[in-house]
């Protein structure tokens, strides 16, 4: 008996064979094998997944801010379109430095908007302006400009200038109801072709039988251009005000929107109120963006034909061609635009490993201004979008003569 235990026991000793050793060690590899995979599958659709989110937050995102400045473009000043105001070439300071007439070129991705260098100083005060494939990369660029203030929108006269110096002047209104310390100012004139931004000094406190107000602060500019000063804007009782904003509040707007090389809206302000000249990253993945105005030729008349129509920033409705207009006709053709479409494309950041995306996507397509994007082989590994979106700009339409 003893040696039949002793027999078991070394029996149970022996182990797995060798055979046995490499079965479980196949079994085993394949189960790695099976879960690895399962890993990599799940990693690889969760990076798929995860930069499909990416682009789709990130378009929502850049659409969501293009289409609130957009909605409020021509804010504070498109009453005043038959008064200087709409199409005025707009004279700034800012802290004391010049900021507006721009004389050289914008920061990247704008350097091209209206050919660049010193003629950038052209850019004229209006809602909108599209500058068609002047972005870096061939995007369309946006300048969209509004502003408000607690006096309206509904320009006021100015009686006359009382008096000024280069830190402060003086001026008369009809009244200074609803004007508040540090509020920004457009100051016009019909017959001219120079605007001035301003401000209310920070002391100003409004009274009753008040008509003068003091302009100063920091967007206080006593000169304009060589054959103007504050003083022969304001004078003469030919002049009008209307409301930007607040110092305070950040009201006043002045923005360009447009697409880099490195596939990133960004957005540029062209007050700098910031003090940094440079552009700010918005949203990444934009591939491109399109813009085309919707144009309103009879505006001013009810029922009238045709309608409303979708018109390409090229020929008469380019950016140059446009602001090179007289004055009465730049200012008539800046008020017939009443909407904007904007088109953007969109690229995920993740590459997958079997095509993505069709060989081209068409931007506005049907439109006038329709363009066609061509993407690479190693782009189409790249999922993308294409949103659009259809802004009416609110401001215009409501907009009848002021006096």
């Amino acid at each position: 008996m003893s040696h039949g235990i002793r027999s078991g026991a070394g029996a149970a000793e022996r182990g797995f064979s060798l055979v046995e050793l490499m079965v479980a060690m196949a079994i085993g590899l394949v189960v790695v094998l099976a879960v690895t995979s399962l890993i990599v599958v799940s990693q690889t659709r969760e990076r798929t997944t995860g930069g499909s989110n990416d682009m789709n937050q990130s378009s929502a995102y850049a659409a969501t801010v293009v289409d609130q400045a957009l909605r409020s473009a021509g804010a504070g000043f498109a009453q005043g379109w038959d008064l200087g105001a709409l199409g005025c070439q707009p004279y700034l300071s800012y802290k004391t430095a010049a900021v507006l007439p721009r004389s050289t070129s914008l920061p990247a991705p704008f350097a091209g908007l209206l050919g660049g260098g010193t003629a950038t100083a052209n850019l004229r005060i209006a809602p909108v302006l599209i500058g068609q494939g002047q972005a870096a990369g061939g995007s369309d660029i946006l300048a969209v400009m509004s502003g408000s203030a607690a006096i309206g929108d509904v320009p006021r006269r100015i009686r006359d200038f009382v008096d000024g110096s280069s830190t402060e002047a003086r001026v008369r209104l009809d009244t200074t109801l609803a004007l508040h310390a540090d509020d920004v100012l457009l100051l016009s004139r019909p017959e001219s072709e120079a605007c001035a931004i301003s401000q209310v000094k920070s002391n100003f406190v409004h009274s009753a039988g008040q008509d003068v107000v003091t302009l100063a602060g920091d967007y206080y500019r006593s000169t304009l251009d060589n054959s103007n000063t504050l003083q022969t804007l304001t004078g003469g009782g030919e002049a009008f005000v209307t409301g930007l904003g607040n110092g305070s509040s950040g009201n006043l707007s002045m923005q360009l929107f447009g697409a880099g090389t490195d596939r990133v809206l960004y957005r540029y302000d062209m007050l700098r109120q910031s003090g940094n000249d440079a552009a700010e990253a918005l949203a990444e993945g934009v591939v491109a963006m399109r813009a085309i105005y919707v144009v309103d030729a009879n505006i001013d008349t009810a029922g009238a034909t045709p309608a409303p129509t979708w018109t390409a920033p090229t020929g008469d409705w380019a950016i140059g061609t446009l602001l090179a207009k007289s004055r009465t006709d730049r200012a008539r053709a800046l008020r017939q635009i009443v909407g904007v479409r904007v088109s953007l494309l969109l690229r995920s950041s993740v590459r997958q490993s079997v095509v993505a995306a069709p060989a081209s996507y068409v931007m506005l397509q049907g439109l006038a201004g329709e363009r066609t994007v061509n993407l690479s082989d190693a782009d189409r590994r790249f999922a993308h979008r294409l949103i659009e979106l259809t802004v009416p700009l609110r401001n215009a339409l409501m907009v009848q003569p002021s006096f």
